[in-house]
């Protein structure tokens, strides 16, 4: 799925969207930090040796038949009573890092990695793909980030914010994305990536940078203009189903002190 850096240039996107409710990016504003540790800490569970199904509430090869963050807020209830601001705008990122996942799951790795063949590439060979498009689109947003980023982000302090991601992890996962965006910082994605496909860094960097390369594994398979589509829905999904949510439970706050 999307990695960290993708989820916090579509919260950068989301913060100067005017198709959002100016009442709703005011708040999101407010409470940057959280927006931002709330958008990129469901991946945190790899850092705690949870299940995908225990942070993002939808498992691989299995049906969503309910929208993920709806299937939260039913599993967690106490997370549809926010108790302030802060709070509040925490779930809104993690809300938004749920839909799009969600929708890139739908639009693109279900249907055009698992859902399709591709004649005589291996099912190593997808996932390699897989991995490459995701890392051109966390190349990509890593430079887009704005300056504020690292530092809003790395200000943030949890506050027993979720009830199956302790304090300790949200704080780890905070630093670590937080010490890669800054300045002088490095990516880790393709160390990440490297021991999840059991390949070297080296492999992985050489069929990112060369044409021919990409073409052979990804491009044939999935298009870019087909890439630039999906990330248009991704997009709209997860600012929509944020404004849902904000239209549910922002208004709760004008009963909490």
């Amino acid at each position: 799925m999307p990695t960290p850096f993708t989820h916090l240039r579509i919260a950068q996107c989301l913060l100067a969207d005017d198709s959002l409710s100016s009442a709703y990016r005011a708040l999101l504003r407010r409470r940057l930090p959280t927006f931002q540790l709330g958008g990129i800490v469901a991946d945190a569970r790899v850092a705690n040796g949870m299940s995908r199904e225990e942070t993002h509430f939808y498992a691989y090869g299995a049906p969503i038949s309910e929208r993920p963050w709806r299937r939260m807020l039913r599993q967690h209830a106490e997370l549809g009573d926010p108790r302030d601001e802060a709070h509040l705008a925490f779930i809104a990122g993690y809300v938004a890092h749920l839909a799009a996942d969600e929708a890139w799951a739908l639009k693109m790795v279900r249907p055009q990695f698992w859902g399709r063949a591709w004649p005589d590439v291996t099912r190593a060979d997808k996932f390699f793909a897989l991995h490459l498009i995701l890392t051109i689109m966390d190349e990509r947003d890593e430079r887009a980030l704005e300056s504020w980023q690292a530092g809003s982000l790395a200000r943030c302090e949890p506050d027993g914010w979720l009830p199956f991601l302790p304090d300790a992890v949200l704080r780890g996962w905070r630093d670590m994305v937080a010490q890669q965006i800054a300045p002088g910082g490095g990516s880790r994605t393709l160390e990440i990536f490297s021991a999840r496909l059991r390949r070297e860094p080296a492999e992985i960097r050489a069929a990112l940078d060369d044409k021919e390369s990409l073409e052979y594994y990804l491009w044939r398979h999935v298009p870019e203009p087909l890439l630039a589509e999906v990330e248009r829905q991704v997009y709209a999904f997860t600012r929509d189903q944020l404004a849902v949510y904000l239209s549910e439970f922002m208004p709760a706050l004008s009963t909490v002190v």
